[in-house]
């Protein structure tokens, strides 16, 4: 029997073979981890200044808090929230990289870009949906109009004179106004944006005269300094911070109540305890003074679930869009 013979037969492996083994004892050790051991990157899909925005920058220091790591906010603004959206699909499933998107991104997407470059049911972990928002009817004070009635009747009598905003096309704002388009006879030309802030900023100039939107402070501040008027609420009742605002139910249009909400995903595949984790901790931080100061500023309704009824909304949602969008024909690339 040769030497190298008697050390194998004694148990002595060559360094080559035990190098395996170290490896998959390293990995087992990282792999043992607990969760959360780095910082993780929270993705905002819009610009800065916008509701979703301030919503996730109000969440992302308490969450921080009750996982005990970073956690980073990055603005990714382009292509109406589809390249943020994009960057979680493609991102490892280890509870590291999050984004919150509303539903233009989770529901609207899907019908209206036959080549999105995501599937929102089959690509996304849902975590917890946190804010339900009606929609309300703006104008700008330079249309001569202080009822609904009456800029119906300017519209139709300066037609292709109104330009209104939304953060990109079939973004809820956007098909909000083409419902009420098709509803009423309207016509209003359509100009996108990459995120709420713009549309915002180009409202209160004046470059845009109506746009659908949440009641933030942002828009009840202006309509406070005269540049802006509030003429219906898309809600089932009127909203406390516009109580002589009606709702499109009272004015006479009837089963019109489109509103935006927000949610937080991980990449599909991400392991069911961290998601347990990240959707506990997130609705916890939901009833935090910090949080809930922000829900009241932008007006916005506190709603946090399961993961299981995130998911069941976003294909619901789904469901209940499609005719209305192969009815309107939107169509991207």
């Amino acid at each position: 029997m040769s030497n190298s013979t008697r050390r194998v037969a004694r148990g002595y492996l060559p360094a080559c073979l035990l190098m395996p083994a170290c490896l998959l004892a390293v990995c087992a050790t990282a792999l043992a981890q607990p969760y959360p051991s780095k910082p993780i990157q929270w993705i905002i899909p819009f610009a800065p200044g916008g509701g979703l925005d301030l919503l996730t920058r109000a969440y992302a220091p308490q969450v921080s808090s009750a996982l005990g790591q970073p956690i980073i906010p990055q603005n990714r603004p382009a292509n109406a929230g589809l390249i943020g959206a994009e960057a979680l699909a493609k991102a490892p499933p280890d509870g590291y990289t999050l984004l919150t998107a509303g539903n233009s991104v989770l529901t609207l997407s899907k019908l209206v870009y036959p080549k999105l470059p995501y599937d929102p049911e089959r690509d996304f972990a849902p975590i917890t949906q946190i804010a339900e928002s009606p929609l309300a009817l703006w104008i700008h004070h330079s249309v001569p109009a202080n009822t609904l009635q009456e800029f119906f009747t300017y519209v139709r009598q300066n037609p292709g004179k109104i330009n209104y905003g939304a953060p990109g096309v079939g973004h809820p704002f956007h098909l909000a106004m083409e419902m009420l388009n098709r509803r009423t006879g309207l016509r209003m030309l359509f100009v996108p944006y990459k995120g709420s802030g713009p549309v915002m900023q180009d409202m209160f100039a004046g470059r845009l005269q109506a746009m659908f939107s949440s009641a933030t402070g942002q828009m009840l501040s202006q309509v406070k300094a005269g540049k802006l008027r509030v003429v219906a609420f898309a809600g089932d009742r009127r909203l406390p911070a516009l109580p002589g605002t009606p709702t499109f139910e009272e004015l006479g249009v009837k089963d019109f109540k489109p509103s935006a909400w927000m949610a937080v995903l991980a990449p599909a595949g991400t392991p069911r305890d961290i998601v347990q984790r990240l959707n506990q901790e997130i609705v916890k931080v939901s009833s935090s003074a910090e949080v809930t100061k922000m829900y009241s500023q932008l007006n916005m309704v506190a709603a946090t679930g399961t993961p299981e009824q995130l998911a069941s909304k976003i294909s619901k949602e789904i469901a209940e869009f499609a005719p209305v969008v192969k009815a309107l024909g939107i169509r991207l690339e």
